[in-house]
């Protein structure tokens, strides 16, 4: 117990090196006080505690929060959600690309074929088979033979070890690079210093040449200003982390969680259907609010407004009599396996401007929770819950990376940086709960910007 409070006073004052943990739990005063006359622990010591805690670091938070919950000191009906990419603990210079492994494979593919002239249809085991059997033959023939094996400057080599010594060199490249693609998995990249990071376009670019450098993408999920939750992510977009972090709390806070309040980078079909089919009320601000703004995008949104729609014949009117035929449906299939589909319209006698057609297209479920949740974020108690999410969620993040001088993971490993982020949060916990109390501010934590409707 006094090492896991050492540990989470450390993180909370922003030390988390090993090394200044174990000066400070020999100088300073109030971990001494901690340590109760025992005697204090070593480096190793504090990263072994560390290694054996993460199995139940993120149940510790679980349940730091139910004890709030109970205490009345966290209400998790808001649910604030927000992400950062954070530099991993690796090179820069250590990327390993997918599309550059595949199109080297398939030119070692297409090299063998052609010094064997075997069938290009060939499929990728047969042929690596085949060079291990060629291997084995060629390695009887020197045994059986006495070839003797040469290297180096004056030295002449046999037609056989030059064949033997080319297909040892195929078949480990062969196994170069299906370790490159396992590694990957459904990737675009990796570092070969850090297997887990990816290769992410950061916000802090000095060069300003849209450097990509190793990163996790973390999710962080708030409420009251205490961190409820957090997910860590391979993939650079927010869009696709939604359903999986909130897939991690709704079995612990089913019963509490009403509203998901998140900014225009989440908003997809896919998140408002999900959060449709868990009951969750979406305050997803839509990427084309801002640009709605504009007279030219309001223009646009005027026309497809004011075409008449005939249900009979399915097809779009405008007022000067132009008909839009439906002429297709057009099937998107997103990385989960969504599939998303629009009704694709075409006039094909525009002759406007001296364009001969004109092509519209409507995303009927996605444009239906686009504009419930819209109206969730323009009426007052979502100005309110739009407030709350810049505060809480973006302000964790300002606490994490300003505050505690958090900007680089020092862990490799998602599982370890999943670790070090719950013990973080823990610690960011303590601190908000130590200002409540100090502050004698037992209620939770909610900002109001303009008068809400009483139901």
């Amino acid at each position: 117990i006094s090492m896991f409070q050492i540990l989470i006073y450390c993180y909370s004052e922003a030390i988390k090196s090993s090394r200044e943990i174990e000066k400070m739990c020999k100088y300073d005063l109030r971990i001494l006080y901690l340590l109760q006359g025992q005697k204090s622990p070593d480096h190793s010591t504090i990263n072994r505690f560390r290694q054996k805690l993460e199995p139940f670091v993120e149940k510790i938070l679980e349940k730091n929060n139910k004890f709030l919950i109970d205490n009345k000191l966290l209400d998790a009906s808001s649910i604030y959600i927000d992400g950062t990419k954070i530099e991993a603990n690796a090179n820069k210079y250590t990327f390993v690309w997918k599309k550059a492994v595949i199109k080297f494979k398939d030119k070692l593919i297409k090299k063998v074929i052609k010094y064997f002239n075997l069938d290009e249809t060939i499929e990728e085991n047969s042929l690596i088979k085949f060079l291990e059997n060629e291997n084995k033959k060629l390695s009887k023939k020197i045994e059986s033979e006495n070839i003797v094996i040469v290297h180096g400057k004056g030295k002449r080599k046999t037609d056989t070890q030059k064949k033997f010594e080319l297909i040892d060199q195929y078949l480990t490249k062969f196994l170069e690079y299906n370790k490159h693609l396992e590694i990957i998995g459904e990737r675009n990249s990796y570092s070969k210093t850090d297997h887990d990071a990816t290769f992410m376009r950061m916000k802090d670019d000095h060069m300003l040449n849209g450097q990509l450098k190793p990163a996790y993408n973390i999710q962080f999920a708030t409420s009251g200003n205490f961190i409820l939750g957090i997910y860590g992510s391979h993939h650079p977009s927010d869009m696709y982390t939604l359903p999986l972090l909130i897939n991690k709390l709704y079995p612990i806070y089913k019963n509490k969680m009403d509203k998901i309040v998140c900014d225009a980078g989440y908003e997809s079909e896919e998140n408002y259907v999900f959060l449709d089919e868990k009951k969750l009320r979406a305050f997803i601000k839509p990427s084309n609010y801002e640009i709605s703004k504009i007279r030219k995008y309001k223009k646009k949104q005027e026309f497809r407004e004011n075409l008449i729609y005939d249900k009979d014949l399915d097809q779009y009117k405008t007022e000067e009599g132009k008909i839009f035929l439906r002429i297709k449906d057009r099937k998107k299939v997103k990385k989960s396996g969504y599939i998303s589909i629009s009704k694709v319209y075409k006039c094909f006698d525009w002759n406007l401007n001296g364009t001969k057609t004109k092509s519209i297209w409507f995303t009927e479920i996605f444009e239906k929770y686009r504009l419930k949740s819209l109206e969730n974020i323009t009426s007052n108690e979502g100005i309110n819950e739009r407030v709350n999410r810049s505060v809480q969620a973006e302000g964790a993040f300002s606490k994490l990376k300003e505050g505690l001088k958090y900007s680089r993971f020092k862990h490799k490993g998602l599982k370890n940086i999943l670790s070090e982020m719950n013990l973080m949060a823990i610690a960011m916990n303590l601190n908000t709960l130590t200002y409540k109390i100090l502050n004698k501010d037992f209620n939770p934590t909610r900002y109001i910007s303009v008068e809400e409707k009483v139901a």
